[in-house]
């Protein structure tokens, strides 16, 4: 039985060939050389902090010209998870710098403490809570209210 919109059958769509405008840009030794790339620009100097940086301002001296898109990096980490792997590096070295350079101040707090909150979850203060409701535990048994007690002597 056919499937997909109007009951298309796969062999009716347009096939990924070599020579078809519709061929797939990546496949995954592509999408690791693409990766591996991102790696060492990361590794290679400390201003080499954000891997968007890398993906989509960096000239690349035409090396990924057309095959540079927004969703790329999701795309290729759905994929390939060996791609997915190295972009797990690339974020822990943005935050491991991020950390750095903010404790070092070679960047701006504000910016680096709202960019470790945003993108990984960090906090500044601890959480106190049980799935959101609050924990009542007395401080110590004198911190009862009991109005029969009033002329205890401590």
């Amino acid at each position: 039985m056919p499937g997909g919109k109007n009951n298309i059958r796969p062999e009716d769509g347009v096939q990924f060939k070599a020579d078809n405008k519709a061929a797939e840009k990546w496949n995954e030794e592509e999408a690791l050389r693409f990766g591996n790339d991102l790696l060492n620009w990361m590794r290679k100097e400390d201003e080499n902090i954000f891997f968007d940086d890398f993906i989509y301002i960096e000239d690349h001296k035409g090396k990924y010209a057309g095959k540079i898109y927004t969703d790329l990096p999701a795309y290729l980490a759905k994929k390939f998870s060996s791609f997915s792997d190295i972009l797990d590096i690339c974020r822990k070295i943005e935050e491991t710098k991020l950390k750095k350079f903010s404790a070092f101040d070679k960047l701006n707090a504000s910016i680096a403490k709202f960019l470790l909150s945003a993108e990984y979850n960090y906090r500044e203060k601890s959480d106190m809570t049980t799935k959101g409701e609050s924990i009542n535990i007395p401080i110590s048994k004198w911190a009862k209210d009991d109005s029969s007690d009033t002329d205890t002597e401590i």
